[in-house]
This record gives C-alpha cells, structure tokens and sequence, in this order.
C-alpha cells in the first residue's frame, strides 16, 4: 500500500473513534439552518424584485399605447376623420389639442367641452365631403344656428386653453 492510502486510512481510523461534545452539533445544526433560511429568504425577494422592474418595463409602455385616445370618444377612429379628406397627422394634432384642453380645463369644464365638441364635429363632419372640402350650405337652418351657438360656448374654453384669458 502508498503511504498516501496508509495516511488516509489511519486518520479515518482516528476520526470515527472521536466524539464531538453534543452542543457542538446542536451548534453547527443551527448555523447550517440559519444560513439555508438566509439563502432561502434572499433568492426569492431578489427574483420578485427582477419579476416586478420587468412588469412594470413592460406594462407601463403597453398601458401608453393602449389607452384610447381622446379624438376616439369624439370621432370614433382615424379612419372618420380619413375619410373625409384628412391625415393620422390631423387626427394627432386634434388629440394633442384635445390633451392640452385636458390639462387646463377642471373635470366638470372638460367633460362639456368633449359634448359640445362632440357636437360641433358631427356637424363639420355632415358638411365635409370626402375630399376635405366644407359645404356650409348642406346644413339646414335650424342646424346653422346649432352651429353658431356651438361655437359661441366653445369659444371661452377655446380661449382658455389658449391662454388668451386672464385669470
């Protein structure tokens, strides 16, 4: 036998004839239990923590894009405002100024400026042949006076989502 085999075997012959005092054990058993609980607690948090930057890096972008615009609720889609002459760039310009009205106007102020401007756009949207030309005359009297009386109460909302009011 190598003296390395003969080495081996006498100190595994010396170490099953010792004995560890009890506490000894009791002690390496609870440092082991502590360090797996620490192990345990730290691993999950850390892959909740990833889990939640990686929902919110996707939900948050995707909720952007998929609300609906403020033009939908008046026009019912780009395509309205497509087939009557005008452009995704029109229809982007009305939303911008749509949100600026949001942010200026108070909840009660906005939601009868989206009514009357809902309003006010049936009627253009009546008088708009599909090229994008206006034909004033194919609304009825009572409809041109609906049109005047739309435009004179939108008027201060216009004004003040301009800037052009004092305070």
């Amino acid at each position: 036998m190598s003296i390395d085999k003969e080495l081996r075997e006498e100190l595994r012959q010396v170490s099953d004839s010792m004995r560890c005092p009890p506490d000894l054990y009791e002690r390496v058993r609870q440092s082991y239990q502590h360090y797996m609980n620490e192990k345990r607690g730290r691993s999950p948090m850390k892959k909740r923590m990833l889990a939640g930057i990686v929902a919110a890096a996707i939900l948050i972008p995707s909720a952007v894009f998929a609300s609906s615009y403020l033009a939908d609720d008046i026009f019912g889609s780009v395509t309205t405002i497509e087939q009557r002459g005008g452009s995704q760039e029109d229809y982007q310009e009305i939303e911008g100024m749509l949100q600026a009205a949001k942010g200026k106007l108070t909840e009660d102020e906005f939601k009868e400026y989206m009514e009357l401007t809902k309003q006010m756009v049936q009627l253009k949207l009546k008088i708009t042949d599909e090229r994008g030309v206006k034909h004033e005359e194919w609304l009825t009297q009572e409809e041109q006076q609906q049109f005047e009386q739309l435009a004179s109460r939108l008027a201060p909302y216009f004004e003040k989502i301009n800037g052009t009011t004092n305070p």
